[in-house]
């Protein structure tokens, strides 16, 4: 009888181990997924495709805004991102770029705060070109050399908030696997 009792506790024990197993395996996949993103260099002027978006970028010196306490050793620069729907299923897409970042050839980085501009929440045109822009302020000595890279989300509007927590959605199993760097000379 206590063999039976201690085979029922062993498996029973078994059974919670592999369920909470698979739970941190999902887990894991969803908080860490896309954690070591495509690493894609894109030439100035250039643009590249991802997700059916063509995204282009610019980074530019700025003049400081009327209240700027910073001295000649900031420069503010005009970040200007441009993205193209050219797939209609890519459509729904709207999501702004996330960790948008301008780097140095050290490996400094400094944040990009956006512009509030107008854009479609639920659906993009396709072939319609729609400008993202931005602002940063750097050292005036790495002015020049600063490149801007950022991730493409792969947010669809059109996903019901429910599949965003279920295991087999699609929402789920799409990553932003990609991090565009865009080159400046």
């Amino acid at each position: 009888m206590v063999l039976v009792a201690a085979g029922a506790v062993v498996a029973s024990l078994l059974a919670t181990a592999a369920q909470g197993f698979d739970g941190y395996q999902f887990y894991e996949s969803v908080t860490t997924r896309g954690l070591y993103p495509k690493q894609v260099t894109v030439p100035a002027g250039g643009s590249y495709e991802v997700y059916g978006i063509e995204w282009k970028a610019a980074v530019a010196p700025t003049d400081p805004p009327e209240d700027n306490k910073h001295g000649p050793e900031v420069t503010y620069l005009a970040i200007d991102v441009r993205q193209k729907v050219v797939d209609e299923d890519s459509a729904p897409m709207t999501a702004l770029p996330t960790e948008l970042k301008l780097t140095d050839r050290a490996g400094r980085s400094w944040a990009v705060d956006w512009v509030p501009g107008e854009r479609p929440t639920d659906r993009l045109v396709v072939g319609k070109e729609y400008r993202v822009e931005g602002v940063a302020k750097v050292p005036t000595p790495v002015k020049d050399e600063v490149e801007l890279s950022f991730r493409p989300s792969s947010y669809r509007s059109d996903t019901p908030t429910e599949d965003l927590f279920k295991r087999d959605s699609e929402a789920v199993s799409i990553d932003n696997l990609f991090e565009l760097t865009f080159k400046r000379r």
